[in-house]
């Protein structure tokens, strides 16, 4: 029975994990993670569908990454398992007031149902200083309950969670594995060396406001997004800056800025703050790569990370790219 190794239990890991599973059942799958859910950065942000600025070595593998991705959850939505899964439709509102590029949303508006260009009469309607908008239904993928999900779903198929502080990946020579994915996030930093990845960091706000149904975008990385239980506020985009703890005159900056495109907002009550960072890297690393070792040895590794912020976004599309990648591997090793 092969032996894959999955290095990282986000949302990426584990969605290559359950792939790996469903596509290759004669594998034998371990996820290796010092963190897992729910002490993991994957479970922070709101879940929004909507991929952008996704750079790839390979520009249509974005395409498909995305169109897998959307086609993986809109399924999900409307299954058995929906409760389970946080998938929910949602639509709503981009705003910008100088940028006709934002409200485009070109790299998603093809899939998406209901997109629209908004009319001067409808800007008008929302107030501010907006002179380009569009409207359009997508999916909340709320990571909290989806991590949950996948997790339960890799263990019931006979998954293995190791939790593994590893300092290099060459670390997992010994352990005897076929393949090793590696989905390391920030991770890949230490672990193959990879200082082109950097933090992007993000805080958000998570606010008591039932009265809000739908979801808004503006510049100043503002958002305004419906989960369950609350309304998610944010945001901020701070490249190589490394701090996760609360900054509380962001908090302030982050609900003004919403307030300014939600003046209901105002008074409602925070039910929590929060920070973490984006695994960001000029282009996403999905690729088969073979690690040198000793004694003319090799690791054979397929990368998968370095997403930003389109960890949901993109999660199931690379996982099944990398799933074929892991299937490309373990033939050679039997030729």
């Amino acid at each position: 029975m092969p032996k894959v190794a999955v290095v990282g239990a986000g949302v990426i890991g584990l969605s290559a994990a359950v792939c790996i599973q469903k596509e290759l059942p004669d594998c034998q799958v371990t996820v290796i993670s010092e963190h897992v859910y729910p002490n993991i950065t994957s479970a922070g942000p709101p879940g929004l569908f909507r991929p952008y600025n996704i750079t790839s070595d390979i520009p249509a593998d974005a395409g498909k990454w995305i169109e897998a991705s959307w086609k993986h959850y809109a399924e999900l939505s409307v299954s058995d398992h929906a409760a389970q899964t946080g998938i929910f439709p949602l639509s709503g509102y981009i705003l910008s007031s100088d940028d006709p590029d934002l409200p485009a949303a070109a790299q998603y508006r093809d899939l998406v149902p209901n997109f629209r260009q908004l009319s001067g009469a409808e800007l008008d309607r929302h107030g501010g200083p907006w002179r380009y908008g569009s409207f359009h239904s997508t999916l909340i993928v709320e990571p909290s309950l989806y991590l949950r999900y996948l997790t339960k779903q890799f263990l019931e198929k006979g998954g293995t969670l190791d939790n593994l502080s590893l300092l290099h990946l060459s670390g997992l020579s010994e352990h005897d594995y076929d393949v090793v994915v590696n989905c390391s996030g920030l991770g890949a930093r230490a672990l193959v060396e990879d200082e082109t990845v950097i933090p992007v960091r993000g805080q958000l706000v998570r606010v008591d406001a039932p009265w809000v149904k739908e979801f808004y975008m503006a510049e100043s990385s503002t958002y305004i997004y419906p989960n369950r239980e609350t309304i998610v506020l944010g945001g901020t985009r701070q490249p190589e800056d490394w701090e996760t703890a609360v900054r509380p005159e962001e908090t302030v900056a982050i609900k003004k800025h919403c307030c300014a495109v939600v003046p209901s907002l105002q008074d409602a009550h925070i039910v929590e703050e929060w920070a973490g960072l984006r695994p960001w890297r000029p282009s996403i690393r999905l690729e088969n790569d073979s690690l040198p070792l000793e004694s003319d040895r090799s690791l054979e590794v397929v990368h998968n990370y370095g997403h930003g912020g389109n960890g949901i976004s993109l999660a199931w599309g690379c996982a099944v790219h990398a799933t074929r990648l892991v299937q490309e591997l373990l033939a050679v090793k039997d030729l």
